[in-house]
């Protein structure tokens, strides 16, 4: 769901919608996200917007296998 204050122009809401449904679902429908990726869409494209989603994705997919493996030492 996008931000009800949140106003995409009509040529970007496919390229908008695309874009959020690469964001996981808990961080998604923040209004401060979504203004994020609307206003680098306008600035960068979405190609730029998409590569660094895919870097967020990959930097927190190892942070978040590195704290799992700190936890399972601590055992």
């Amino acid at each position: 769901m996008v931000s009800k204050t949140l106003n995409v122009p009509r040529d970007l809401q496919k390229s908008f919608s695309r874009l959020i449904d690469l964001i996981p679902v808990p961080f998604r429908y923040e209004e401060q996200i979504q203004k994020d990726i609307l206003l680098f869409l306008k600035l960068e494209g979405e190609e730029f917007v998409r590569d660094k989603i895919e870097q967020s994705k990959e930097v927190f997919s190892e942070n978040t296998e590195d704290n799992y493996s700190e936890l399972e030492q601590g055992k």
